[in-house]
């Protein structure tokens, strides 16, 4: 099983939770983002005149763009009075497609954590999502281990400061000149502090097992793509 180029896309995209011997389920997610063009936006009058739709709509293909990538060009090319060949072109980005729907292609993606259009033919989406979504499973373990490492790091920030106000209170407690009062006060808002101090450090510990454990799913799911 196999589980942006500045470009954000609208997610459209089915993820199988089959992989390793589990039944395969279908769901489907839709995410929005913006959509940013990518080519010729801009394309002068011999471009238009001279172009090769059938190579533009293939590069369109092998790059995932949606259908209405198309919309661009005829745009920029109605503003010099050309009509891009549309046959043509949708005749090329079916070929390109048939590479950028392959199953290798679809985990890579996942596994970066890139988004998917939905453009894939129905006879090719199947098994393009399914490779898709054990990638993308990948990236999200990653992504959960990194979220760990930042949290982890966070609360070992904090038990730092903690430590310094203990030290700073232990100081306090032992020099000269203190009233019993103070001494008293001293002595509780120390106690605080050490209470404190031993519940960070039991929420670092389950922190570290936790992204322990995490990583040791991801060597694991790893290892089954190879």
């Amino acid at each position: 099983m196999f589980r942006h180029s500045v470009q954000y896309v609208v997610i459209i995209y089915d993820t199988y939770s089959g992989m390793l011997g589990l039944v395969a389920k279908r769901t489907e997610l839709i995410a929005i983002a913006a959509l940013a063009l990518h080519g010729c936006a801009s394309m002068s009058k011999n471009e238009c005149v001279n172009a090769d739709w059938y190579a533009i709509g293939y590069e369109s293909g092998v790059r995932g763009q949606s259908e209405g990538q198309i919309s661009a060009h005829r745009k920029a090319c109605a503003e010099h009075g050309v009509t891009p060949n549309l046959a043509r072109y949708l005749e090329g980005r079916e070929t390109g497609l048939q590479r950028f729907c392959e199953p290798k292609k679809g985990y890579r993606l996942g596994r970066a954590g890139k988004g998917y259009a939905g453009v894939c033919p129905s006879g090719l989406e199947g098994e393009f999502l399914q490779a898709y979504g054990a990638g993308r499973e990948l990236f999200d373990m990653q992504q959960n281990i990194k979220r760990l490492g930042r949290r982890v790091n966070a609360k070992r920030a904090e038990l730092e400061k903690v430590n310094e106000e203990i030290a700073s209170k232990q100081a306090e407690l032992i020099a000269t000149g203190s009233t019993p009062s103070q001494r008293a006060l001293l002595l509780a808002q120390l106690l605080e502090l050490q209470d404190e101090e031993k519940r960070m450090q039991s929420e670092i510990y389950y922190l570290r097992v936790e992204r322990d454990r995490e990583r040791a799913r991801l060597e694991s799911a790893e290892r089954a793509q190879q």
